[in-house]
């Protein structure tokens, strides 16, 4: 079903206009290509330009980089620790907690990306906090292996960070499927907020003319289980298409290697390219005319987003965070998850049917530039920013 945010009101539009200062928290390594850090290096750069005053702080995970840095010309502080497996990250955690004591007077508002540990530390400083604190899921990256992960509940250290990000001003929800996983861990409701992630529609945009001659398929991201990439390459090899028809795996992954052999075991190594990360992505997107997504489970999907503000049509899999994007037959297809003969029907009916190509493509771009436009997004998140801090004694359950 086709979803999205509100248009903003007449007070996120006066947030717009004045001025805040922003502390980012990145759970990670930054900058790098992963979804949730590039999504915050794109929030970061577009507040700044929009006049906020905005810092970035991080896990000091890779010693080449410096505790002092500037990314897009924002300054960057990354916080040393030692590299002790356990001990480590109870240290990172309390001199996490440190820092933002020291530091709070400087921020009206802190945006932590994922639900990992530095979220449940900041949960249990909230009493101490003034400013905002409002923490971004993205979804599997929580839910499976991480605090919020119902499997590892038995874990102590797993029950005190996952009872600390439950007393946080608010969670940044990317999808409804995320929402709803969010209320049922017994987050309280009022606080979830769905607010997607926004596309940069000045880097990714339509080409001025795209080649709809053979059909050049292509997919971008981590070469793992879930993206489906199995299931894709065994449905390009049941599409039977025409000599010429190229499918690209841009990316890399743990499954790399097994998925280009898969491909010569499908006898289709000559039609599918294997480029490995790819750094200019606006101009892969552009030189295709399909993109095609075979997960077996998404939070929201950037790729998919990016695809679509370049004017690509989509075949993805029917699940959450494809469904939020994707209206099928409006502007893309959805197909079962791993299920490749359906998979293939509809690369086939894309490959010779040039028109719905390009209908999906348009219907594609118009949807992301009214719903997932960096002004929308900011909008939002500057409202979600500018809320009263919720009552400390607010019960959630456990």
């Amino acid at each position: 079903m086709q979803t999205s945010i509100p248009a903003p009101t007449a007070v996120a539009t006066q947030a717009i206009n004045k001025p805040m200062r922003v502390l980012m928290v990145v759970d990670g390594r930054y900058p790098t290509t992963g979804g949730a850090e590039m999504q915050a290096r794109l929030l970061t750069a577009s507040f700044a330009a929009a006049g906020h005053a905005v810092q970035v702080l991080v896990p000091h995970l890779d010693k080449s980089q410096p505790v002092h840095d500037s990314v897009d010309g924002i300054p960057v502080t990354r916080l040393s620790y030692p590299r002790i497996k356990g001990l480590g990250a109870i240290l990172l955690n309390v001199r996490f907690a440190w820092w933002l004591l020291q530091r709070q007077r400087q921020f009206d508002a802190i945006h932590i990306h994922m639900v990992h540990n530095l979220a449940g530390a900041a949960g249990w400083l909230k009493p101490w906090l003034k400013p905002q604190v409002i923490a971004k899921v993205s979804g599997a990256a929580e839910f499976q292996g991480g605090i919020l992960d119902t499997v590892r509940s038995r874990s102590l250290v797993h029950r005190i960070l996952r009872r600390g990000a439950q007393r946080l001003d608010g969670y940044q929800c990317i999808s409804r499927r995320t929402a709803s996983i969010m209320a049922q861990a017994g987050f309280p409701q009022r606080r979830l907020h769905y607010v997607p992630n926004a596309v940069d529609l000045k880097r990714f945009h339509p080409p001025a003319a795209r080649d709809q001659g053979a059909l050049r398929a292509v997919f971008v991201g981590r070469h793992v289980a879930v993206k489906g990439l199995d299931v894709l390459l065994k449905a390009w090899a049941l599409a039977g298409l025409p000599e010429g028809s190229r499918l690209t795996l841009a990316g890399d992954g743990p499954e790399h290697a097994t998925l280009k052999a898969l491909a010569q075991q499908f006898g289709v190594e000559q039609s599918v390219e294997f480029p490995g990360v790819v750094q200019d992505v606006p101009t892969l997107l552009a030189a295709n005319n399909l993109y095609v997504q075979a997960s077996h489970q998404e939070g929201l999907p950037n790729a998919v987003l990016e695809a679509m503000a370049s004017g690509l049509p989509t075949v993805a899999t029917r699940v959450s965070g494809h469904e939020d994007v994707i209206s099928d037959a409006h502007n893309g297809l959805l197909v079962p998850p791993a299920d490749p003969e359906a998979l293939a029907a509809a690369i086939r009916r894309m490959a010779a049917d040039v028109a719905l190509r390009e209908r999906l493509g348009a219907s594609a771009r118009q949807f992301v530039e009214t719903t997932y436009s960096t002004d929308a997004v900011l909008a939002s998140l500057l409202a979600l920013y500018r809320q009263p801090s919720q009552p400390e004694c607010e019960a959630v359950r456990s």
